[in-house]
């Protein structure tokens, strides 16, 4: 009875990690897709953070939480068994991503100390140097 418990509680637990993974990338897509100054703001965080005032960047770092937030938790997931070498492949492509992103690095000194010390090792050995664009990644480089 136990096992069979334990094998429920991880289904839910995994299916609904990944029902929140693909609600944070439809909600990202919608939003693109459908409002003109998100759009505009989510290509300038690529390319004029550096030149964003106070408020836009507030602007960015709540983004960059809102995204890095789910990522980091289910990161402590997969660690703790949560999560399938199948289903990190996904998650492992979004914060290769949002690694490169500064709003999300900004958020993420926000969040780093709430992290098991697994977690903010991973993070801080992605590749953060390199710009992030959302056509770089739709054409899989």
């Amino acid at each position: 009875f136990v096992a069979i418990e334990l094998r429920q509680n991880t289904y839910i637990t995994r299916k609904s990690m990944a029902d929140q993974r693909s609600a944070r990338l439809n909600w990202a897509l919608e939003t693109i897709c459908t409002d003109a100054d998100f759009r505009q703001f989510q290509r300038r965080i690529d390319t004029d953070y550096d030149d964003f005032d106070e408020d836009e960047r507030y602007r960015a770092w709540a983004l960059g939480m809102r995204s890095l937030t789910s990522m980091l938790d289910e990161l402590v997931a997969y660690f703790d068994g949560q999560i399938s070498d199948t289903e990190f492949i996904s998650l492992k492509k979004n914060m290769d991503y949002a690694a490169r992103r500064p709003n999300v690095q900004a958020a993420y000194k926000f969040l780093k100390t709430g992290y098991p010390k697994t977690v903010q090792d991973y993070w801080e050995a992605l590749d953060s140097t390199r710009q992030a664009t959302f056509t770089e990644e739709a054409r899989g480089a």
